[in-house]
């Protein structure tokens, strides 16, 4: 019974260490243009957790650095805390907080200040669906010329 205990060790620490290899040889192998997903939301409690998660285990398969910033217009749930909980844990998450209904101006600015990187802007106050985000992301990591 000792020996079966000793070998499910051995065997968890082989995988743990071909996890860390596989995606430090995956991160420096980085190619193509960055992704910048830019998320604005209003009262996004109910989806922006899954979305985030979904985004932030799946960029280091895809072989693209993908930053994720969303522009909260003035939530009064729980979004907030959401995205910060998950932003402290990933550093390609960042939230910007916009007091009013319309973030245009900030925007223009995120989008200026991005430079070399593809901007993808989804409006999910009900004009995109949440569930557009995650396969239309994907359509530009599996996108080998972007």
């Amino acid at each position: 019974m000792l020996a079966l205990f000793i070998w499910g060790f051995a065997l968890y620490g082989l995988f743990v260490a071909l996890w860390k290899i596989v995606r430090f040889w995956v991160q420096k192998n980085r190619r193509g243009v960055p992704v910048t997903a830019i998320l604005v939301v209003a009262e996004g409690a109910s989806y922006i957790e899954g979305i985030l998660r979904t985004l932030t285990t799946a960029e280091p398969f895809c072989g693209r650095e993908l930053d994720l910033v969303v522009v909260d217009c003035g939530s009064r749930d729980e979004t907030v805390k959401i995205v910060e909980s998950i932003a402290n844990k990933r550093g390609t998450i960042s939230l910007v907080r916009v007091g009013r209904e319309d973030p245009t101006h900030e925007l223009a600015a995120l989008i200026g200040n991005k430079g070399r990187s593809v901007q993808c802007v989804f409006d999910l106050r009900s004009k995109v669906s949440p569930l557009e985000v995650v396969p239309t992301l994907a359509a530009f990591w599996s996108d080998e010329t972007v």
